[in-house]
């Protein structure tokens, strides 16, 4: 730790100045990476999440983490696990303004060490010069859409992006777009499934790394949901947002709607029943009310309050569901 608090002295930093108002903060590997000796991915990760969540509550727009992970290099065995940490990572940071940063002294490395490293990674600076892995840099078209689309219909929304914009945002062929997707709708229906627009999935996993208890997996869930509408700025559900938008009810996107809405009543049903409610499916149904209202609310008033209200209305209503 020291030696980190020193470089960042000699490149001019009041280390005491910005540690004291929050923006920094130094750990050790031991504090952060390598708790109990060993590296977790699960553990890892929800220690990330804790730190880009303390950095919101503390008033900042975004979070950048820096960690040096030479330690990785000298142990070859856990490659794995960190790979599949980064791409976890790589997936929750999509569309977040937080930054994580790898850091490695590749002089202290043979080569191989460093083409492990590397592979690690999408991206890499080396020497200065950014680096990017092939299979990143020839995306394939459809993924290249279906990342077009995510951005587009988030932001512009699904009626008012045409099959022109689609095309120069993911820099396809118009030839290519139709041989992926017939249709615009068709491409509706893709990204409504991939895994790029699922927020439950991450949600899920939240709750999953961070309730020790059944019973706080349902206040667990309505806080998760307040992180991942402030992280996304509040441009709320995709879902809820499309069907809003598609007023004809034989669209093919409003059945993967009422799909997806129905998965996310049995996940709050399963909580429900794991939680020790008397009827669960009405608990779930009551859990989805809520969650709907949040998101809503949340997206309006651009605040993460309405989720946090809910998750004390939800306390409340399982403490009912118990009799307690």
């Amino acid at each position: 730790r020291e030696a980190q608090v020193e470089q960042l002295r000699e490149r001019g930093i009041d280390v005491a100045a910005v540690m004291a108002s929050g923006q920094l903060e130094v750990r050790t590997w031991d504090e952060s990476y390598l708790i109990g000796g060993s590296f977790d991915p699960r553990r890892q990760f929800a220690y990330l999440r804790e730190r880009v969540t303390e950095g919101r509550g503390l008033g900042f727009p975004a979070t950048r983490l820096i960690g040096s992970l030479d330690w990785v290099v000298e142990r070859p065995e856990v490659m794995p696990d960190v790979l599949a940490y980064e791409t976890r990572v790589d997936k929750w940071l999509r569309d977040r303004p937080d930054v994580v940063v790898c850091t490695y002294d590749l002089r202290r490395h043979g080569a191989r060490a460093v083409a492990d490293v590397l592979g690690l990674h999408s991206s890499a600076i080396v020497g200065g010069v950014p680096r990017t892995r092939l299979a990143v840099e020839r995306e394939p078209a459809r993924d290249r859409l279906l990342t077009a689309a995510s951005r587009l219909f988030r932001d512009v929304g699904v009626q008012r992006t045409g099959v022109d914009a689609l095309i120069a945002e993911a820099r396809v062929a118009k030839a290519t777009f139709y041989r992926h997707f017939p249709s615009k709708d068709d491409l509706v229906v893709a990204w409504l499934r991939d895994f790029r627009t699922r927020w439950l999935d991450e949600v899920r996993d939240n709750v999953a790394d961070n309730a020790a208890a059944p019973g706080e997996a349902i206040p667990l869930f309505f806080e998760a949901i307040a992180d991942w509408l402030e992280a996304g700025n509040f441009r709320g559900c995709p879902y809820l947002n499309t069907s809003a938008e598609l007023a004809d009810p034989s669209h093919p996107a409003r059945a993967v709607v009422t799909d997806y809405l129905r998965e996310v009543e049995d996940y709050l049903t399963e909580l429900a029943a794991k939680a020790g409610s008397r009827d669960p499916r009405v608990l779930g149904a009551a859990l989805q009310t809520l969650t709907a209202g949040a998101i809503a609310l949340g997206v309006a008033r651009q605040s993460r309050q309405p989720a946090m209200v809910a998750r004390d209305a939800a306390r409340g209503l399982l403490a009912q569901a118990l009799g307690v």
